[in-house]
């Protein structure tokens, strides 16, 4: 085989252009795996101490499960920390901010003894309720070699001590991993709001459809006076921004009564403009000897529609409707406003549950945004080749 420059060059160029589009992605999973301190110091960290395996391994020992950690009633998990005998380090388990009680800070005993070369941190579970996860600070003699059973979360200076932090001393492999995704599952209702933002996006998508291919079908293949003006006029509603008709609809449904409720979130954007351009350009490819084989057998314009028009667009309805369940499924500023109750928001006004005045959480942040990003990431590989054939045969570019 002959040996071509250009082709090489090319599929170097694919390949970057690949890792520059692929970069964020990781980015955001590499996040989402870190502690708080790495997200938050200066210098990037590109592969956070809880994506190394030799941590894992580590983190199975510590918990009742070598899985998922935790501290049942009764049992005690030890740390061992070591070093020489010498100034001994303190342990204690942190108190929660503002908490007049804690059962984990006043339930849990900590016990730090010397033997057999090494610190020893010993934590009992003290109450009758199970610990899923158990908060620890060390206070370690600067004078003497740190050798950490799992490296901590936070390193801090305090006087002669150095403050090692751990979010949670008995998390188990997988705890220790996916603490994140554990944290932001357990931060805010997600069940409901993924339905909510299911039922809204799949309901704009089962009606839109509906009224899409009425509208294009009458546009493509129905002859009526002023049928080009009228498309036009359609389309013009495209120029018009989204923003601009924000207050008369919110106008609209407060006077209805619609306010924080479903009939907000998905009524004003049943029909689309996209949507009937979309479908009309597909019904216009189709031969128009199908149409009129059709009519002579006596097929009128509904029979037309839903026997030979929408099987034949099976492409461009897959392409409409995943155009339509992206843009219902990622809209933030429309239900930030016409929802006020936590059981009526949607998966991205959930995301704002870690943004607040004091600042941002931003790796369970990122856990958040992944677990809310995957059903649209799987959603797309399985309908991909209707997607693309649906782009292709529109004339889109």
């Amino acid at each position: 085989m002959r040996f071509r420059p250009g082709v090489l060059f090319v599929h170097l160029l694919l390949l970057l252009g690949g890792l520059v589009m692929a970069f964020p992605f990781y980015w955001m999973l590499a996040t989402s795996l870190k502690s708080p301190q790495e997200a938050l110091q200066a210098k990037p960290v590109w592969v956070p101490e809880r994506m190394k395996p030799a941590n894992w391994l580590k983190a199975a020992q510590l918990g009742d499960s070598p899985l998922w950690g935790g501290l049942a009633p009764g049992r005690s998990v030890e740390l061992v920390f070591p070093g020489r005998e010498g100034h001994p380090p303190r342990a204690l388990v942190p108190r929660t901010p503002g908490a007049f009680f804690d059962p984990r800070a006043d339930g849990t005993r900590v016990e730090v003894v010397y033997r057999e070369g090494a610190w020893r941190v010993r934590l009992t579970n003290a109450t009758e309720e199970a610990f899923r996860f158990l908060p620890l600070v060390v206070l370690w003699p600067k004078e003497v070699p740190l050798a950490a059973p799992l490296p901590p979360d936070a390193i801090r200076s305090q006087g002669e001590y150095w403050r090692l932090e751990w979010v949670n001393a008995v998390p188990g492999a997988l705890g220790y991993v996916l603490h994140n995704y554990l944290e932001a599952w357990h931060a805010a209702p997600w069940g409901r709001y993924f339905f909510n933002s299911f039922f809204t996006a799949l309901t704009q998508v089962a009606v839109g459809l509906f009224l899409g291919a009425l509208a294009a079908f009458a546009l493509a293949r129905i002859p009526f006076p002023g049928k080009e003006a009228v498309f036009v006029l359609i389309l013009a509603t495209m120029m018009v921004p989204g923003e601009v008709l924000l207050i008369p609809n919110y106008v609209l449904l407060a006077r209805l009564g619609w306010l924080d409720t479903y009939y907000a979130l998905i009524v004003p954007w049943l029909a689309s403009v996209f949507g009937i351009f979309l479908l009309r350009q597909f019904y216009l490819s189709l031969p128009q000897d199908l149409f009129d084989a059709a009519r002579i057998d006596g097929a009128g314009y509904l029979t037309q529609l839903f026997r030979i028009a929408l099987p034949l667009s099976l492409p461009g309805l897959v392409s409409y409707g995943i155009f339509t369940f992206l843009g219902a499924y990622n809209a933030l500023l429309w239900p930030l406003i016409v929802t006020q109750s936590p059981e009526m928001r949607t998966v991205q006004l959930g995301l704002q549950a870690f943004v607040s005045e004091a600042g941002s959480d931003y790796g369970a942040l990122m856990a958040a945004s992944t677990f809310v990003i995957l059903p649209v990431i799987l959603g797309y590989f399985f309908a991909q080749r209707q997607f693309i054939q649906g782009i292709a045969r529109s004339g889109l570019k």
